[in-house]
């Protein structure tokens, strides 16, 4: 398997499927955070696809001495800060909830095919979908600059240095944050009823 600096040189030399590799390789992580961020996937879709435009036209903006996820990061950052620049809000960092993909309401699956499926039965997904919420809400409850580094980590997986420099901020900050942000989650999940 390529590394990213590997399909980055390969992009540039003008293999197209280099790119393909790549925005198949991070797609989750960064649809996912700017979906939190957004909290809409047609918000979401358009940025994924602007970060990734980005490098198309100015392959020379990602320098190698950085970590390519970081960089990605950080363009994705900046992206849904632009975004709601000209939406004229600052709704950042908000729960996505209310807004599930197409087709995950349904309600169409038989009870045959609910019986022979190894997919979770209503019961199960109830109680996932009561604790998803519970998790938004949790969320809900953060700072804005708290749940910012909670998704970072979380989506990105990138150290709290990579964070610290990408948001130009202290690592005692950062640090300061994700530990707030932590103790604050676990307040709130100890309350939720079993």
């Amino acid at each position: 398997m390529l590394t990213d600096q590997e399909l980055i040189a390969a992009f540039k030399n003008g293999d197209i499927d280099a790119l393909g590799a790549l925005m198949e390789r991070h797609k989750a992580a960064v649809y996912g955070y700017l979906l939190r961020l957004t909290g809409r996937h047609d918000a979401a879709d358009d940025l994924f696809q602007e970060v990734f435009l980005k490098l198309v036209r100015r392959p020379g903006a990602y320098s190698e001495r950085e970590k390519f996820k970081a960089w990605l990061f950080t363009v994705a950052r900046n992206a849904a800060m632009d975004y709601f620049r000209r939406e004229g809000s600052r709704r950042a960092l908000t729960s996505a909830e209310g807004d599930a993909p197409a087709g995950s309401e349904d309600g169409a699956t038989g009870v045959l095919e609910a019986a022979a499926s190894p997919e979770p039965g209503p019961h199960e997904i109830l109680e996932n979908k009561a604790l998803g919420e519970w998790i938004g809400r949790a969320l809900e409850r953060l700072s804005p600059d708290q749940r910012e580094i909670f998704y970072l980590r979380h989506y990105s997986e990138l150290s709290f240095k990579e964070i610290a420099g990408m948001l130009e901020l202290p690592i005692g900050t950062v640090l300061a944050r994700m530990s707030r942000a932590a103790a604050l989650l676990r307040k709130e999940l100890e309350k939720q009823p079993q």
